[in-house]
């Protein structure tokens, strides 16, 4: 890659990260959706840390390992797209879990964190699909220090993306179970 595309990658990326951050954003408010979704762990410490914190380890072990190729980005793309389809699913399904009849106001609560850790998880999915899609755009799979980043940075995400799927999991049962 030279010089000029990774300056016009930077500029792009940090214009991207300023857009999406932005406090208020009527466009997409990921502040307020990741705040909300790390609140959920406010009173488990152990499992913010088991969630987001150990992955670091597997992910840097998984490097040291293998890092990615495009056999394994095309793998990942494709399953990303159906965890995609099935976040977006799974958004509609809990529009309509509706709480008409009972005022059970912790119902709604876990109902309202179940929806956000669902958007959570999709801007996690599309960030990885993202981050994905320009590995393979750039094409440059000689061990490096670059490769060595982006693929803990691939790994990290995607192990965090199924941790945050049984929390999902869980929540939905709960919901199930008390409809």
């Amino acid at each position: 890659m030279n010089n000029i595309s990774a300056i016009l990658f930077l500029i792009g990326a940090v214009i991207l990260i300023f857009s999406f951050s932005l406090k208020m954003s009527n466009f997409l408010d990921i502040r307020k959706i990741f705040s909300d979704h790390f609140s959920v762990f406010k009173g488990n410490p152990l499992q913010l840390i088991s969630i987001f914190i150990v992955p670091i380890s597997f992910s840097i072990g998984i490097v040291k390992i293998r890092c990615v190729d495009a056999e394994i980005l095309n793998n990942l793309n494709i399953v990303l797209s159906i965890l995609i389809a099935m976040f977006f699913s799974t958004l509609s399904i809990l529009c309509a879990f509706e709480d008409k009849n009972n005022k059970n106001s912790a119902y709604k609560q876990l109902l309202k964190e179940t929806f956000n850790a669902t958007i959570f998880e999709a801007i996690l999915c599309l960030l990885l699909l993202f981050i994905s899609f320009i590995s393979l755009f750039i094409r440059e799979f000689e061990q490096s220090l670059y490769l060595q980043i982006i693929s803990g940075s691939i790994y990290y995400l995607t192990i965090v993306v199924v941790l945050n799927i049984l929390v999902i999991l869980k929540r939905l049962k709960v919901l199930f179970e008390h409809k």
